[in-house]
């Protein structure tokens, strides 16, 4: 090998490692690239959420470091009195968008394995709710108080199945527009210690919720489906142990 083939090489050999300011280390979306393509692409995610779930009032999205704000595992947070959503920039996302997942590790991924775009799919779904909740109120329609976006609850488990409902709308979401792999072996609980039981938290507010709610949202869609059930009382400790007691309890608006 020649001197200019060896200078050339040596090129080719650097280039090679240099980092990828979009990935970390561990092949993983880094601090700068979240702010990047949140910058970049927030506008074209937005728009292809209207246009396949619904419309939304303006929402502005930001990254920053959420564990400064309390949430130190949250990944996404969204704040309805200044229509804010924050994303974290932590790097713990999977990668951006699930298509630029190889076929094996879309295959391989679980619930919590979640892309930059699945995140900010979640927290618009949590806007969503808001203003189709805003908006029954406008129109005079009834919303139970649960629903009101006011921390104060008679009953913990109504507390708790108002927010097992919301979140699992925002997951349904996010499978609804294939931004994570199909939802498979989900964790059902057996009783209501199941429930209930701190360490299922995030298996039941999360991921039994989706498959709590997969055929009724698929059978109403999805702004009809907020409407049915924000306007009855959210399931009890007993109706998430068995949900048929739900959702024939359920009362339909006209």
């Amino acid at each position: 090998m020649n001197t200019i083939s060896k200078i050339f090489f040596v090129l080719f050999l650097i280039l090679l490692v240099q980092e990828n300011p979009y990935y970390n280390k561990f092949k993983r979306p880094s601090t700068y690239g979240i702010t990047q393509y949140v910058e970049k692409f927030q506008d074209i995610i937005i728009k292809e959420y209207t246009d396949n779930v619904d419309s939304l009032f303006h929402i502005d999205v930001f990254t920053e470091n959420l564990s400064l704000y309390g949430g130190k595992n949250d990944l996404g947070a969204f704040f309805p009195g200044d229509n804010i959503i924050i994303l974290t920039n932590k790097e713990k996302y999977i990668e951006y968008e699930f298509k630029n997942l190889t076929k094996s590790k879309q295959r391989l991924i679980t619930y919590r394995d979640r892309t930059v775009k699945a995140v900010l799919f979640h927290e618009l779904t949590h806007a969503y709710f808001y203003q189709t909740v805003a908006q029954m109120k406008m129109s005079g329609l009834y919303v139970s108080s649960e629903y009101s976006f006011l921390n104060l609850f008679p009953q913990l488990d109504l507390r708790l199945g108002a927010e097992f409902i919301e979140e699992g709308i925002c997951e349904y979401v996010v499978y609804y527009l294939k931004e994570s792999s199909p939802l498979v072996n989900p964790f059902i609980p057996k009783t209501v210690k199941d429930v209930v039981d701190s360490s299922n938290e995030i298996y039941v507010k999360y991921h039994y919720s989706v498959y709590f709610l997969t055929d009724f949202l698929d059978k109403y869609g999805i702004k009809k489906g907020i409407e049915i059930l924000v306007s009855n009382k959210p399931p009890s400790y007993e109706e998430m142990v068995n949900p048929k007691l739900f959702f024939e309890r359920l009362i339909y608006p006209s």
